[in-house]
């Protein structure tokens, strides 16, 4: 296999971090997810959303904050889990903050994909190494995420979503997972042809950009391979056991907000709750392919398209401007202090628990 991936350097992540990129990003993410919400309200709201608030069960949106709490503790405990693995544990504490450090990064790069480097760069500092944590990393987000695409297409079915918009987006999603797919049961098939791909692009002279596109994907790859060896024996076998409860866990109370925030706002019936679970799990397949920073815009219009099945229109817009605060803001915006924490924290063995 190919060397270990290596972390950012302190000057890479502080550039990653400069005031002026972090405003530009948060701005475009602010900007657009207002914008998304303000005319979501606006086409919403009407004389009976007031009486609407009027019901609002304080009790139920309370219950919301706890399984937001919840779900960021047991995704805390399922990546200090798996960081057992690669004998450099971490406790939950501080693997619940390089969780919240992705989610302040991906509301501010496109794809959502600029928490892994800042990851990787916390993870280092806190003693693992770069080539465990990026695996640590890639195998928490295969757990959760081959479920999640696993149910889709069945809850979808079962929903009735037919509209063109959405067969278009599962069709996106398809075509990328088809592919990758078929690369990881090549790559498995064939290591040594991974491998030599990858050192050719990676070793071109002026290598351009579907190059240096092609041996960054390789690569990766090839670090995902190495996670799987890291999870293939006895006592791993049973970390890999514990951190798939902890994913369903973590699933069960990150999915059930919505039913809480509709419950809150008096609009849940006990029968409408599975369907609700369902609805989340749908969109949070679909949003992780979008390419705005956060996915901010498609997330308000894709949850205001699905939730019309579940909520009334004088209450629509209150509820997605709830459901985007707790199921991705509230998580960004804390993530926000923890990044700059990292950055300035000094290196040091992780104690937390």
């Amino acid at each position: 296999m190919s060397d270990a991936p290596k972390p950012p350097t302190q000057q890479e992540v502080e550039q990653q971090l400069k005031p002026s990129r972090l405003a530009r990003g948060i701005r475009i993410f602010i900007a657009i997810g207002v914008v998304a919400s303000v005319v979501l309200l606006a086409l919403t709201v009407n004389r009976d959303t007031l009486t609407g608030l009027a019901r609002i069960r304080w009790y139920w949106l309370a219950a919301t904050v706890v399984l937001w709490f919840i779900s960021v503790v047991v995704d805390g405990a399922r990546l200090s889990v798996l960081s057992r693995v690669s004998e450099h544990p971490m406790g939950i504490i501080r693997s619940a903050e390089i969780i919240l450090v992705g989610y302040f990064m991906a509301a501010i790069t496109p794809f959502q994909v600029g928490g892994l480097p800042l990851q990787l760069y916390s993870m280092n500092r806190w003693g693992i190494p770069p080539g465990k944590a990026s695996a640590v990393l890639l195998v928490r987000g295969v757990l959760f995420y081959a479920m999640v695409f696993g149910l889709a297409p069945f809850i979808a079915w079962r929903l009735g979503v037919s509209s063109l918009l959405f067969k278009v987006l599962w069709g996106y999603i398809g075509i990328i997972v088809g592919i990758g797919g078929a690369l990881v049961v090549f790559g498995l098939a064939f290591p040594n042809v991974i491998r030599r791909w990858e050192e050719w692009a990676s070793t071109r002279p002026n290598p351009g950009r579907f190059a240096r596109l092609a041996a960054r994907v390789l690569g990766e790859l090839e670090h995902f391979f190495d996670g799987l060896k890291l999870f293939s024996h006895g006592r791993s076998l049973g970390y890999l056991g514990l951190a798939v409860l902890l994913t369903l866990a973590y699933a069960a109370s990150y999915f059930s907000m919505g039913a809480t925030l509709l419950a809150g706002l008096g609009l849940l019936e006990l029968a409408d709750a599975p369907k609700v679970v369902g609805v989340n799990l749908l969109l949070t397949a679909v949003l992780l392919f979008i390419p705005t920073p956060g996915a901010s815009g498609v997330a308000e219009a894709g949850a205001a398209a699905l939730y019309a099945m579940l909520c009334p229109r004088h209450m629509l817009g209150v509820f997605v401007v709830l459901w985007r605060v707790f199921s991705f803001y509230l998580g960004a915006f804390t993530g926000g202090a923890a990044a700059l924490r990292h950055v300035a924290a000094p290196p040091a063995r992780d104690n937390s628990s």
